[in-house]
């Protein structure tokens, strides 16, 4: 696929990706609006990490993620029929196994819970139960969606991932207004609605994926021996994955000891950090991973090294400028956006604590997701397990030992010095596999896009400090004039750094705007 449709594929997925989040952000204004921060959000909050835990281990972190590279691997030396068949009979194996387990689930989700929320009162502990109970269907959808979508990137067909994003935001939207609003079925239709909006994906992706298929009549081989090397690469990945949701779940069971609300303040914060991650991070790391894995499976090195390098800088150059708004204009943000109704002032500062911990470390866990998504492609086992051992663990005893005095703020910035460590020796790796020799211009350019993130915080803070005290009282026009006149000169601040910094990503983009503008004024 050439650059520019690479380009072209990730502006559609973000622009798709950015609405979905538009759409799913206005779903949580109203949810906010609707319920607050209370214990009954704190049921919810746990209640629904479960299943997106699920789908982060499933869908984001394992199976989409090892899939498509071994997918690719598979068709170019075997052709498509042993191609089909490995996926089809992965497939079969996946859902029999969410069949199993879902029942298990349920009968060991009491203990869990008390696990997961010592602090949580009994009726509230119950409350989370009978909620974990309801979605647990949709597992069968958290299972396949990341096959059925690997399928889709194999084949450089992007749009199906857009159109299910979307498809989920809307779905969710209305769900909330048929099971909330009109029914009047509390938080129990929050879930009700989340489990039949994944019912109407899951039928979307299977026509979609046999649509792909065209004449092809390959046969399930449950002895597919491409099948079993391929799931011989499954164990690392997912006990990566694990460790990381090990690392929330501790968080979670921390943060349920600091008082009733915390639980929600954090799922609050948490979100809003990851809206860039899921707009940007995941456009970039879906649409470059398919050629990069067939440059590495054909052992083109220089042209494989060229495409990390940079996407690694094109990533980290888009996601600094967002850090520094997240970190310096937090509050004000989550006060406009969620403070009315039952959402206080309180839940407000909690929330925001979170979002500055979170956000502190953004371009660089915008790195780790590609990395997550590169090591596939090298057939790595061994290092998964290393890097995740290495970031949970110095996410949690940091998370332990900063409980007590800094409090959500303390948790939040210990999961971003996970991310960091597990960025930084990761990405020396995949230096390491690719024989880079550049490698210290890219460190140089990533090291000038952070001092200019710097310059842009700065200024934003300045800004913000100046009607401090409003956060919490002002108005909307107040609120929404601050984080205006902020973002825009700190933007201005970033562009204005990495130009004197001679920033690569920067002179690039100004050359397309020049091209585009000279392109416009013949027009005319």
């Amino acid at each position: 696929m050439k650059r520019l449709g690479i380009l072209q594929a990730t502006g559609a997925l973000a622009g798709a990706n950015a609405a979905a989040l538009a759409l799913t952000f206005f779903t949580t204004i109203l949810i906010a609006r609707e319920f607050g921060s209370n214990a009954q959000m704190d049921a919810y909050a746990l209640a629904v990490s479960i299943p997106e835990s699920l789908q982060y281990v499933l869908m984001l972190a394992t199976l989409s993620v090892v899939f498509t590279p071994l997918f690719i691997d598979t068709r170019t030396r075997h052709g498509e029929n042993d191609a089909w068949s490995m996926a089809l009979s992965l497939l079969v194996l996946v859902v029999g196994g969410a069949i199993l387990v879902i029942p298990l689930l349920a009968l060991v989700m009491p203990w869990l819970m008390y696990v997961l929320a010592p602090g949580f009162a009994a009726e509230t502990r119950a409350l989370a139960v009978e909620l974990s109970d309801l979605i647990l269907p949709g597992l069968i959808y958290y299972a396949t969606a990341g096959l059925l979508l690997g399928i889709c990137y194999a084949y450089h067909d992007f749009t199906t991932a857009a159109v299910n994003t979307v498809l989920l935001a809307i779905l969710n939207l209305v769900a909330f207004l048929v099971f909330v609003q009109l029914l009047q079925l509390g938080v129990r239709g929050l879930m009700l609605g989340r489990l039949c909006a994944l019912v109407v994906l899951q039928i979307f992706l299977v026509w979609r994926v046999l649509r792909l298929r065209g004449a092809l009549k390959p046969r399930i081989h449950l002895t597919n021996p491409h099948l079993w090397k391929m799931m011989t690469y499954l164990p690392p990945y997912m006990f990566g994955a694990l460790s990381g949701q090990l690392e929330l779940i501790v968080n979670r069971s921390l943060i349920s000891t600091l008082g009733a609300g915390s639980v929600a303040a954090w799922g609050y914060g948490q979100r809003l950090a990851d809206i860039p991650m899921a707009v940007l991070g995941a456009a970039f790391g879906t649409t470059y991973l398919p050629d990069f894995a067939a440059n590495v499976a054909a052992e083109n090195n220089t042209v494989a090294s060229a495409e990390w390098n940079r996407v690694v800088l094109r990533i980290a150059f888009v996601l600094a400028p967002i850090a520094a708004i997240l970190v310096t204009l937090g509050a004000p943000l989550i006060a406009l956006l969620f403070q009315r109704g039952a959402f206080d002032a309180t839940a407000t500062e909690n929330s925001a604590r979170v979002l500055t911990g979170l956000a502190l470390a953004l371009p660089l866990r915008g790195i780790g997701g590609l990395i997550v998504r590169a090591l596939p492609a090298f057939k790595a086992r061994g290092l998964p397990l290393a890097l995740s051992a290495l970031s949970t663990g110095a996410s949690i005893i940091l998370a332990l030992a900063w409980l007590g005095t800094l409090g959500l703020f303390g948790v939040a910035l210990a999961a971003s010095i996970g991310d960091i460590l597990f960025t930084v020796v990761g990405t020396g790796v995949i230096w390491r596999f690719l024989q880079t020799r550049d490698w210290t211009r890219t460190l140089g350019e990533l090291l000038k896009i952070g001092l200019a993130m710097l310059v842009a915080g700065a200024v934003m803070i300045s800004i913000a400090q100046l009607s401090r005290a409003e956060w919490f009282g002002a108005n909307v026009v107040l609120l929404l004039a601050q984080i205006s006149i902020a973002t825009v000169l700190g933007l201005s601040a970033f562009v204005a750094a990495t130009v004197l910094l001679r920033v690569q990503a920067s002179q690039t983009l100004l050359h397309s705007l020049v091209q585009h503008a000279r392109i416009i004024a013949r027009g005319f």
